[in-house]
């Protein structure tokens, strides 16, 4: 078997060839009751580290508990990626695509629902790892060695291809046609860390002291004055460092001269060793790294291009210029990029978006276009408006150009100069009032009936009314609206008391249509002295 790279010695088996977990079927398990892992705010499913991808079709279970809310036990679901640790699920690959998540309203119960992803013959992504789950680092597929049912596939290392797989993003293989569930997967990994140390770095300069030189060219660029040893004349010289001075240092402002403190005396063999890995020269850059297991220490001057770098931290005090960022981005200055993808991001300052933006939380939004809000609006601390259709206003609400307003401080309403509610003066229509101390109105238009307690004025155009008797129909044009009825008689009940007495206004005579008063016992009836009572007065009664 032919051997990769440096002698077998020299390689790590360990750190570098690595056999990869078997993805043709990939389970996880999680408590579906549990609030922390089935989050109903957000619709994620916390499943920590998990081995999904964007898109994957996923088949759920619920471990002989019930249903979380939202899903069926036994039905496949796509994959929505949220983060290392969480996902979210879509009933269909559009509404993945679309990041259109199933609204999980209702944790399930047990503590053994699964999801799992397989070769089901839909399927052509899938995330590799080794060791059960981790993730191993590789930049090309010719990386990986991949066979399927024991055929050894091709790898391609674009995404244009047409047969084999090929690798999406870090750790995610593609492959052209989707396994099936019966095929066999095998995998393996060589790896990118090598034993090795390049000796051709490990330069001596000699030269010999002349009692007044302190500055000395080098061979090779450094990168500080810990990549050199130093000795005069055997003896092991110490570098400045942490600010205090010592022997030598790097000349200021270069990285291949080399300042001694004191000039080194007249005959003094001066011998600098140069330790490790050399840095780019001025005039090229860095164009390999062989292999090296520990830390590349690199100069302002040196440049770095390469196909992928994956790395726990980026610390840059420059511009960092990409095509795509993937993951959390904090720190000052700004960043200008074409598609951003994150889990969280913070603004200290304004936003300009000229798309569209979907967002779960925000304090202030500065729309041109329609706005829906799912939680209500609270605008300053004036208004509020609430999801269940309550609205607080604290000063006035202005509709059209000034025509109608809402004033709570002075409790009116008022629809242009026409029509006015108030606190003081009830309805007011022009310079007519509506209030509970009676209405003010020139007129009323009714085409049904009008119910009071009593009616004021002359009645002469009154229609339909029965006057001194009752009209056997209101129909003004049947005849039964001019035919009358009048009660017989009236009941005074046991102990009450009744006193007739008219005025002289009314010549002292008071009259009535009755033909008989009926006075219980108990009862009195008094005609008060100097009124004259007529009974029958209409003479219908014999």
């Amino acid at each position: 078997m032919p051997y990769l790279g440096n002698q077998h010695i020299v390689g790590d088996s360990v750190n570098n060839f690595k056999v990869l977990d078997d993805i043709s079927s990939f389970t996880a398990t999680f408590d579906g009751s549990a609030s922390s892992v089935v989050d109903t705010t957000n619709n994620t499913i916390r499943v920590p580290k998990h081995r999904f991808v964007q898109g994957q079709r996923v088949v759920y279970t619920n471990g002989g508990g019930s249903n979380i809310g939202g899903l069926s036990s036994g039905t496949a679901y796509y994959v929505i990626y949220d983060t290392a640790h969480t996902i979210k699920l879509a009933a269909n690959s559009s509404d993945a695509a679309s990041l259109t998540a199933i609204n999980l309203n209702a944790v399930g119960s047990g503590t053994s629902h699964t999801l799992n992803v397989a070769f089901d013959g839909v399927n052509k992504k899938f995330r590799v790892t080794h060791g059960n789950g981790n993730r191993p680092r590789f930049h090309h597929a010719t990386q990986l060695s991949i066979a399927i049912n024991n055929v050894i596939q091709k790898p391609n290392n674009n995404l244009n291809f047409t047969e084999g797989y090929a690798v999406e993003v870090r750790d995610i293989i593609v492959f052209k046609t989707a396994p099936t569930v019966n095929d066999i997967f095998f995998g393996s990994l060589t790896g990118e860390t090598r034993g090795t140390f390049d000796i051709t770095d490990h330069k001596i300069d000699n030269y010999t002291g002349d009692g007044s030189t302190t500055l000395y060219d080098l061979s090779q660029n450094v990168i500080s004055n810990e990549s050199l040893l130093v000795t005069l004349n055997g003896v092991i010289q110490h570098p400045s460092t942490g600010g205090v001075t010592r022997a030598y240092t790097m000349a200021s402002g270069v990285s291949n001269k080399l300042q001694f403190t004191t000039a080194p005396a007249l005959g003094v063999e001066i011998q600098i060793r140069h330790l490790g890995f050399a840095a780019a020269s001025t005039s090229s850059g860095v164009t390999h790294f062989y292999g090296r297991t520990g830390n590349v220490g690199l100069t302002a001057s040196d440049h770095i291009t390469t196909g992928d770098i994956t790395s726990r931290n980026i610390n840059s005090s420059g511009i960092v210029t990409a095509t795509s960022f993937d993951g959390p981005i904090s720190g000052g200055g700004n960043l200008v990029v074409g598609i951003i993808t994150a889990t969280s991001a913070s603004f200290s300052g304004d936003v300009s978006i000229g798309g569209t933006l979907t967002y779960e939380d925000v304090k202030n939004v500065d729309s041109v276009g329609v706005g829906t809000f799912r939680d209500g609006i609270k605008v300053g601390s004036g208004v509020t408006i609430e999801p269940n259709g309550q609205a607080t206003f604290t000063g006035i609400v202005t509709f059209g150009s000034s025509s109608t307003t809402i004033d709570g401080d002075a409790n009116t309403i008022k629809v242009g100069t026409a029509l006015t509610l108030g606190h003081t003066q009830g309805l007011q229509f022009h310079t007519q009032n509506l209030h509970s101390a009676g209405f003010e109105i020139n007129q009323i238009n009714a085409s049904g009936i009008v119910t009071a307690s009593q009616f004021k004025g002359d009645g002469s155009e009154l229609t339909g009314v029965s006057g001194f008797s009752t009209a056997l129909s209101n129909d003004t044009t049947s005849l039964l609206n001019q035919i009358f009825k009048t009660n017989v008689q009236h009941n005074i009940g046991a102990g009450t008391s009744v006193t007739i007495q008219s005025d002289a206004g009314s010549g002292n005579v008071a009259f009535t249509r009755l033909d008989r008063i009926n006075v219980a016992t108990g009862a009195t009836i008094h005609v008060a002295a100097g009124t004259t009572f007529i009974m029958n007065v209409l003479n219908v009664f014999s």
